[in-house]
């Protein structure tokens, strides 16, 4: 039975967002909405709960439960969040008040009931999400892990028993075993109550394994949809099979990570035509004259392609030995590095070392101490104990400051969020010449950097706000290369990006590697993401150093409980 069906769904501001989209979701089932960012993926989930920004306005359809939504009274909305449909969000800071408990988030949304029931009732809801203790409910959000936090905001929005779960983006910001848990989490809660759930995602992996069926949004419009099964295993339209490709593998290093040519154009600049033939390889002159139905090939299945897609390869692609390390001897050595935060060991003597023109990828779940780690070698942070050498130098935080003096430029960070590296008032240009001139006496000009990063000389006239998230990272790694560094430290440059960005920044980094001879240690809990990048592999556990070695054979023969628990929670790829 159809719980929510929307129709011809149009979201306008100052320019067209979402054009024309038709969905629908049943009663116990799950389906994915996949695209890039700025398909309009997000603002259509919101189209739905109505709760769209101001300024925004949307059009069409919008049925729940044989309810229109759309254009209904303020009053009406209100009784249908939460009651019949709620939002799950990708930050749970989003949903969760800093100055309330957990238990208060989950109380306020129960009905009036006795102090004691509502104790035991708002237990009993956060026993359903896997919070067996107790005491969770008196702490507050800053007091949890990222997992516990997305547990208690799920609680609170199902407190009121929704029929409609929409989750958008529910697991991004979270490492591969807890990201795992959340999904089986709602998996688990769906079948048990019956309810039907929207799952917002651009990790094509997450959608497969988890949707019932899956619809791929592009430009504002819906270009493919079908069961999970058939569109991973025979994509209809150039587009999704662009996506796929772009997918790195945890089972083999890929001779060239392939990603989907340029970017998602705005609704309004393609209304008439195909949205994608810009971008699509397989484009006739038909493309660009008139704007394709979405068509049923079977039932069940459909796309907006006037073309038969030619078929993915299905066989697995070679695997590409990882490049030898140039020789030169060791660039970063850490011995025994310890840190503690209030009691609690982030580090217990952990050692590693990055040679000359080598990548050292280090995974683990969070808290594991990857960036306590990075934040020690880049001296933010002081250790309590252990010593740091770059080229030869101690620069442990705490060492002569005229050692660390010499030793700064040495070593660059590029992190998760390019936004920490970027100044919003400064364009591109000027980001990059104040970066060069801390650097060497001739260090490369602004249009090299950006050159080296695959983006014209124009950019530089632009100002941060001005770029997609694929190219501020770009920036932010021209800003670090700016020194002319022997080391890169990457902290998780690639967890945010849709799987095509992924594929531009990792095959970048793997170009400046290779042409500049930069030795990379690079942080992530992406085990697909650390086979492309890494000559080896250092897996951290609370603290500790678990397991370490070349990284094909730590990924095709794990030694640890833990490195095999990290590989099981990492979706299939299709």
């Amino acid at each position: 039975m159809t719980l929510l069906d929307v129709g011809g769904l149009t979201v306008t501001g100052r320019h067209l967002i979402v054009d024309g989209v038709d969905l629908s979701v049943s009663r116990g089932e799950t389906v994915g909405l996949v695209g890039e960012s700025g398909s309009g993926k997000s603002l259509t989930a919101r189209a739905v709960a109505g709760l769209l920004p101001k300024g925004l306005t949307a059009t069409g359809s919008v049925t729940l439960s044989g309810r229109e939504l759309l254009g209904a009274r303020e009053r009406l909305l209100r009784s249908v969040r939460g009651s019949q449909v709620t939002l799950l969000m990708q930050d749970p800071f989003a949903m969760l008040n800093p100055l309330h408990t957990a238990g208060a988030h989950v109380a306020e949304s129960l009905p009036r009931l006795p102090r004691t029931a509502r104790r035991a009732e708002v237990l009993r809801r956060l026993a359903e999400v896997g919070i067996a203790d107790p005491s969770v409910a008196g702490r507050y959000p800053f007091q949890l892990s990222g997992g516990m936090r997305q547990r208690v905001a799920l609680a609170a929005a199902l407190a009121r028993d929704p029929e409609l779960l929409i989750a958008d983006e529910p697991t991004t910001a979270l490492d591969a075993t807890t990201q795992h848990e959340i999904l089986m989490l709602l998996r688990g809660v769906q079948r048990a109550r019956g309810m039907g759930v929207l799952l917002i995602t651009h990790d094509l992996r997450v959608a497969f394994e988890l949707c019932d069926r899956v619809s791929v949004m592009y430009a504002g419009r819906i270009v493919e949809s079908g069961p999970g099964s058939g569109v991973a295993g025979a994509p209809a339209h150039p587009y999704t099979s662009g996506l796929l490709a772009a997918l790195p593998s945890v089972t083999a290093t890929l001779p060239r990570l392939e990603a989907v040519p340029g970017s998602v154009p705005h609704a309004e600049d393609v209304t008439g035509v195909c949205a994608f033939a810009a971008r699509c390889g397989q484009a006739e002159p038909e493309c660009g004259q008139a704007r394709p139905p979405l068509r049923e090939l079977s039932p069940g299945r459909r796309t907006a392609c006037l073309y038969e897609v030619r078929p993915r390869l299905r066989t697995a692609p070679p695997a590409l030995a990882p490049d030898a390390a140039p020789a030169g001897g060791t660039l970063l050595r850490v011995e025994e590095l310890r840190k503690e935060y209030g009691g609690h060991v982030a580090l217990g003597g952990v050692s590693l070392d990055v040679g000359a023109g080598e990548s050292v990828g280090v995974v683990g779940e969070s808290g594991s101490g990857k960036t306590t780690l990075a934040r020690c070698v880049l001296g933010l942070a002081t250790p309590d104990g252990g010593r740091i050498e770059l080229a030869g130098l101690d620069v442990t935080p705490g060492a002569r400051a005229a050692r660390r003096e010499g030793a700064h430029r040495l070593v660059q960070c590029v992190f998760q969020d390019p936004s920490t590296s970027l100044n919003p008032a400064l364009t591109v240009g000027a980001t990059l010449a104040e970066a060069a001139a801390q650097g060497r006496a001739e260090g490369p000009s602004v249009t090299e950097l950006l050159d080296l990063v695959g983006l014209p000389a124009a950019y530089a006239s632009r100002r941060p706000r001005a770029l997609s998230g694929g190219e501020r990272q770009r920036i932010a790694i021209a800003r670090a290369l700016a020194v002319q560094p022997a080391l890169l430290i990457c902290d998780e440059p690639t967890a945010s990006l849709d799987v095509s960005v992924q594929a531009h920044v990792l095959e970048l980094l793997r170009t400046i590697r290779r042409e500049l001879g930069t030795a990379l240690l690079f942080i992530t809990h992406d085990l697909a993401v650390v086979r492309q990048i890494a000559d080896r592999t250092v897996v951290l556990f609370r603290g500790e150093v678990v397991e370490s070695g070349e990284t094909a054979q730590v990924l095709d023969a794990p030694a640890h409980d833990y490195t095999r628990r990290l590989l099981a929670s990492v979706p299939p790829t299709p």
